[in-house]
């Protein structure tokens, strides 16, 4: 099903509004990621809305990418429950692009809700919670582990009664555990760093209770505002997750009762085996506590309340994107800000993040390459400079290096200036000042608050 490798895969023509998607007329765009874009549309015979997603044209010549596509709507397909978000057609564009079509959301996603209202109660927890834990088993008996669960994947819409049904998205990150054309490099974390399991930041094999780890994330969260596991950059998180013992909800927020921090701590507990051994139980032992605190969680969905309506339809919604591929050696590890990505207001697809201002995944990995590049030739010049005894004094990096107490600070633009940053710790937020002087481009200014990135995918 994949397409031939081709020059042309480069020189496709950009999805226009008006195209054909199958029986679907394709309208605006409504986000975009790493993997691909998202656009209104319609049928024109029944004139029922929908969302499209379409495989990006620098994945289109890669078969990995396509079966992976292929196989995000054959497992999302496999799952029949009403808080997961349903896929209906699936076919190929005129210039051979993959697309699938599903439902157009109206609502907010999760994040957008927390950023809005904040922390709530453990019966709002639980309520919202709970419909989520029993999609997830839902599609763990269908052989399919979500990895990628956290707000944003979580989409909020409101019936007419007034209730709010949480939907579960974006299966991007998901994979069949049975018989799958699709595999992950070995040892690749794939994910999202804050709600990520340990063995899932380790790279390992996943199943099911992976995705009870990150709803234990996710319960910390909502209870407390904040999450169990934070670092500088996207190393230290994922280690945070490996060996650290989380702070008990109770700790973290004066207002969460002691009583819930054995059910949420055994969700984040690092063996797999300790865990609940599904989301449902999870959420059931969650709620068995709350009631010992004094709290009554209604058995039915919860009333939340509606986000103020939207008038400028190009609003950016969040920060984040459901499918994001970033490579291991990228410019927001050097302290580069990302574009920010976000939602249309009136729907949430599958990987539906928009930046206003992006050059896109590609335009970030050539950056990140380039920049590898010129510290590479930096080095290589001042070795080759001391091997040869070009100059004509020895390296005060060479003695910084040697000596057991400080050197004196060098004079600016010297090559003991550049050298000891090459040769120095390896985290890329320390790399930013060596790159941009070995680049003559004026240093980066030092963030107080790293960003830690979306998703960690394996590349195309």
């Amino acid at each position: 099903m994949a397409d031939s490798p081709s020059s042309k895969a480069s020189s496709v023509a950009p999805v226009s509004s008006g195209m054909m998607a199958g029986e679907y007329r394709l309208g605006r765009k409504l986000g975009e990621g790493g993997f691909g874009t998202v656009y209104e549309a319609i049928h024109p015979l029944l004139k029922r809305r929908a969302a499209v997603k379409v495989l990006h044209r620098i994945a289109g010549s890669d078969s990995e990418a396509v079966l992976r596509f292929v196989a995000e709507a054959r497992a999302v397909n496999q799952i029949k429950n009403r808080h997961i978000i349903d896929i209906f057609s699936f076919g190929k564009l005129a210039d051979g692009r993959h697309f699938y079509v599903m439902d157009l959301l109206e609502g907010e996603p999760l994040d957008r809700y927390i950023a809005r209202e904040g922390r709530c109660s453990v019966e709002t927890a639980v309520q919202l919670l709970r419909p989520i834990a029993e999609a997830l088993d839902a599609a763990h008996a269908a052989g399919v582990v979500h990895r990628d669960l956290k707000p944003q994947n979580i989409y909020l819409i409101w019936d007419s009664t007034g209730e709010t049904v949480p939907k579960l998205l974006d299966f991007g990150m998901a994979k069949l555990l049975g018989e799958s054309p699709v595999h992950t490099v070995s040892g690749t974390p794939l994910g999202t760093p804050h709600y990520m399991s340990p063995e899932q930041a380790r790279g390992d094999l996943v199943d099911g209770r992976s995705d009870v780890y990150a709803l234990g994330v996710l319960c910390y969260e909502l209870l407390t505002g904040s999450l169990p596991m934070t670092g500088d950059n996207t190393i230290g998180v994922l280690m945070a997750h490996i060996i650290q013992v989380p702070t008990p909800p109770s700790e973290a927020c004066a207002a969460v009762s002691s009583q819930l921090d054995a059910p949420i701590l055994r969700m984040l507990e690092k063996k797999p085996e300790l865990r609940p051994a599904s989301a449902s139980e999870a959420l059931a032992e969650l709620a068995q506590a709350a009631e010992r605190a004094g709290a009554v969680v209604p058995s039915g969905p919860p009333r939340l309340s509606r986000p103020a309506p939207n008038t400028d339809p190009d609003r950016v919604h969040s920060s984040e994107t459901a499918d994001t591929t970033l490579q291991p050696f990228s410019p927001t590890s050097l302290g580069f800000s990302e574009p920010s990505l976000g939602r249309n207001g009136m729907a949430r697809s599958a990987s539906a993040g928009t930046p206003p201002k992006a050059s896109g995944p590609v335009l970030q990995h050539l950056f990140g390459w380039l920049l590898l590049i010129a510290l590479g030739a930096a080095a290589t010049v001042w070795f080759t400079r001391r091997s040869q005894g070009t100059e004509a004094t020895p390296s005060a990096a060479a003695a910084s290096i040697a000596a057991p107490t400080p050197p004196p600070t060098p004079a600016p633009d010297t090559p003991s200036a550049t050298a000891p940053s090459i040769a120095a710790a390896p985290s890329a937020s320390s790399a930013a000042p060596a790159a941009a002087k070995a680049t003559k481009r004026p240093p980066l200014a030092a963030s107080a608050h790293p960003r830690i990135p979306s998703d960690l995918e394996s590349p195309f």
